[in-house]
């Protein structure tokens, strides 16, 4: 299993640009000192030591910005790059239709409506495209095959291109055939999106009833008694240290399913 690449701060920032605005100071503040209150607030919740309270919190807010940060950052940027890729699919075969289109003049057409560091992708291709010779072509559609190297369907794609543009030949159900496997990816990591907007959902839902029935016990027993009986009680450090363990085991098992990048490649 190949190990993922640690985002710096700028490669971060680098990924929000691509497809968006540059990450706020604001913005950043408010990811990293969530994780901490959330943490920070339920340690205390279940131990009542200050001290254990701060530590836990500084412990999830470094691990907001190590992790937590380019993880949410680069999920969403290959989010819009496949967005942009499937546009471009759709688009660039509906304009392929009409049978005196060139492939350069489609792609002049289709770029004026991509977005981001996609477009950028495309405005060089067409550079690379004009007044090429056939070897020149091939280099440059490899280019931009062996960035998006992942999406398989896309790479087939812009195969046919290069068929296309080098031999003025192509076949439009092969085109065709390749968009509907496409767009057939895109409504299955539509779907899969919308069931990890629901786990993501369940979760906090099941933090805050816990948050509620660790308080309401607290109040039953009364300050002193939850202090003496359980928060300062060896039995209370094993139980807490328990659920804390299992709460944290669920959440890391959720940012996996959540983040994970296979889930993001396209495959025939």
């Amino acid at each position: 299993m190949a190990k993922k690449k640690k985002y710096t701060l700028d490669e971060v920032n680098a990924l929000r640009v691509a497809y968006g605005n540059p990450l706020q100071k604001r913005e950043l503040v408010s990811s990293l000192l969530m994780p901490f209150f959330i943490v920070a607030i339920f340690t205390f919740a279940l131990f009542y030591y200050w001290w254990l309270s701060l530590t836990a919190g500084v412990v999830a807010m470094i691990y907001a910005y190590k992790i937590m940060l380019p993880q949410n950052t680069k999920r969403t940027y290959e989010v819009n790059a496949f967005r942009e890729r499937n546009n471009f699919v759709n688009n660039i075969t509906q304009m392929l239709t009409n049978q005196d289109r060139t492939v350069l003049d489609a792609l002049k057409t289709v770029s004026k409506r991509a977005n981001g560091e996609f477009k950028e992708d495309l405005l060089e291709l067409q550079a690379s495209l004009i007044d090429a010779n056939p070897k020149e072509q091939q280099d440059a559609f490899q280019v931009l095959s062996d960035k998006y190297k992942d999406d398989v369907i896309f790479d087939l794609f812009v195969e046919q291109l290069a068929t296309a543009s080098i031999e003025g030949r192509f076949s439009m159900e092969s085109l065709k055939d390749i968009k509907t496997y496409h767009n057939k990816v895109k409504k299955k990591q539509d779907d899969f999106m919308a069931r990890k907007q629901k786990e993501a959902y369940n979760f906090k839902f099941i933090l805050t009833i816990g948050l509620v029935l660790i308080l309401a016990i607290t109040f039953s027993f009364g300050w002193d008694q939850f202090l003496s009986v359980y928060a300062r009680n060896p039995i209370g450090w094993i139980t807490s240290s328990i659920y804390l363990l299992i709460i944290s085991g669920y959440f890391l098992a959720f940012r996996n399913k959540l983040v994970d990048d296979n889930i993001m490649e396209v495959k025939v």
